[in-house]
């Protein structure tokens, strides 16, 4: 697999990756934390995550609650 191809994961299989909640991601979505069009978009009414971008977030970022 290229570096330019992105898998797209579902809400349920980032919150099991990064081992964070859904409501996390919800949060951090509502927040702007992460970003439509970079970090996630949506496909229909669902949510899908590009795995490359939520890499480059979550090794650069510190959660805070």
């Amino acid at each position: 697999m290229s570096k330019s191809e992105n898998i797209f994961l579902t809400e349920k299989q980032v919150a099991k990756k990064y081992q964070v909640s859904t409501r996390t991601l919800h949060n951090l979505r509502k927040n702007g934390k992460l970003e439509n069009g970079i970090q996630y978009f949506y496909l229909g009414k669902q949510i899908r995550y590009k795995s490359n971008e939520l890499q480059k977030y979550f090794e650069t970022s510190t959660l805070t609650y």
